[in-house]
């Protein structure tokens, strides 16, 4: 629909824009010219929920793959949209790294994240997560894993006067003076639990999105962004039906 005035009826003009009948509103849609009707959608949400394979769900749904492919960069696309404005209560924060799932690495990229380490120098590529223990969580691909780089993150996503988890990772030295309950494990000394204080929700996040990954054969990395986004959904929603998942996306695609 037109963002403009909400008109449903366009003409299709110069260069693939659409101009409304209604205002007059000119604009390129962002699926990117993909006609499928609610029902194809629907398919496609299907076979895509179920992890199965581009050919599958071109043999499965007769739609051609070069529209499944765009249809699935716009649905990871609305993924990323589809999550929590801010976090409170209790949360854990942690970082972890990606770089044994990249497709296509030179010899010489392989040899160096052999070497690699936390933090400054690494050559592996940093992804900063937040879960609540209410059960939904969120991540991001970051620079770096210093405070800088974290703790505006963390101040954007997470109410003051929550109480925070984390390790003794340096980037999360101050967190009390920024107004939150800040508790920690040590696992440089081999603690992962004291009382209440972990990070094993998170902890398990990342392991679920890794083994993900691996499954796939490894990807692109300039498509992570894409695949963080559709993992988290798919882990936030995890409890719901295929079906109700399926409702879900077919909203968010329609608001586009």
């Amino acid at each position: 629909k037109c963002k403009k005035c909400s008109g449903k009826k366009f003409w299709k003009v110069r260069r693939g824009k659409l101009r409304c009948q209604k205002c007059g509103y000119e604009f390129v849609p962002k699926t990117g010219g993909i006609s499928l009707t609610r029902y194809q959608w629907k398919a496609l949400l299907k076979w895509f929920l179920r992890c199965q394979s581009t050919n599958v769900v071109a043999e499965e749904t007769g739609i051609s793959k070069y529209k499944i492919l765009r249809g699935l960069t716009l649905i990871r696309e609305v993924m990323a949209f589809d999550i929590p404005d801010d976090f409170a209560g209790e949360v854990e924060v942690d970082e972890t790294y990606l770089g044994g799932q990249w497709k296509f690495k030179r010899k010489s990229v392989k040899k160096d994240q052999k070497q690699s380490k936390r933090g400054l120098g690494t050559t592996k590529q940093p992804v900063f997560g937040i879960l609540a223990r209410s059960g939904k969580v969120w991540a991001t691909i970051v620079p770096d894993t210093e405070a800088k780089d974290l703790v505006p993150i963390i101040e954007r996503k997470v109410r003051k006067g929550t109480k925070v988890n984390s390790d003794t990772w340096r980037a999360y030295t101050g967190l009390a003076t920024k107004g939150y309950v800040h508790r920690t494990v040590e696992h440089a000394r081999q603690e992962y639990v004291r009382g209440k204080n972990h990070i094993n929700g998170l902890e398990g996040f990342f392991g679920y999105f890794k083994r993900q990954l691996a499954s796939r054969g490894g990807i692109r990395k300039e498509r992570l962004g894409y695949y963080l986004a559709e993992y988290v959904w798919r882990y936030n929603y995890r409890k719901l039906s295929v079906e109700k998942q399926i409702e879900r996306l077919l909203n968010l695609v329609a608001k586009i």
